[in-house]
């Protein structure tokens, strides 16, 4: 088995495949409007939180396991790292136009709430302040924060995320709401920063 990342990528579209000793992991993401994909995670609540994040990014996101050990945790953080990868390569292709590269966004279901920040610039972080769960509709808290972890590992940026909430499924999806909002944000187009983006202190090259 060859291990590393594939990729393929048009205007609007990008494939990644990332293949470890582990895990085989294909995320597909596209910009185009009404081509919906599929997300198949094999843990349900992922697959849902997945769903809302595309939503909310204004991304379409499919997700293939093709290989997998049953390691809950393994799983989650690789398929973070593969679509924070494949947001970063479409990021990538559109800095061209000059884009914030910088996010702020909030969600709210019910009593829940949380806020992200997130700033893709090449220096990869992760901080998270909130309530612990043992478990949200069989899956632990820890392995998704795992997925943010990983996320934050492929796209190469740093997160921080403030939330709040009594009940665990509505305090991520809040979560999740907040992410996508913030990554639907990075990729505004900002003409101050059009041409002179990779030069600037801290950022991508």
């Amino acid at each position: 088995m060859k291990y590393g990342i594939d990729l393929k990528k048009s205007i609007n579209e990008v494939q990644v495949t990332r293949t470890t000793k582990e895990t085989k992991i294909s995320v597909s993401i596209n910009s185009i409007k009404g081509k919906t994909l599929d997300v198949n995670t094999s843990i349900p609540f992922l697959n849902h939180m997945i769903e809302t994040l595309g939503w909310r990014a204004n991304l379409n996101i499919g997700v293939k396991i093709l290989f997998k050990v049953d390691l809950e945790h393994t799983i989650t953080e690789d398929i973070g790292i593969s679509l924070g990868c494949a947001i970063l390569e479409l990021f990538k292709m559109k800095m061209s136009k000059g884009l914030e590269g910088f996010g702020f966004a909030k969600g709210i279901i019910d009593e829940a709430r949380a806020e992200v920040i997130l700033s893709i610039e090449g220096r990869v972080s992760c901080f998270t302040r909130g309530p612990k769960f043992e478990n949200i509709d069989g899956i632990s808290s820890y392995c998704l924060v795992a997925f943010l972890k990983g996320f934050c590992q492929g796209n190469r940026c740093t997160l921080h995320l403030n939330y709040s909430g009594e009940d665990p499924h509505h305090t991520w999806e809040a979560i999740f709401r907040a992410l996508g909002y913030a990554i639907q944000n990075i990729f505004q187009e900002n003409e101050w920063r059009k041409g002179t983006i990779s030069a600037m202190k801290g950022t991508l090259d």
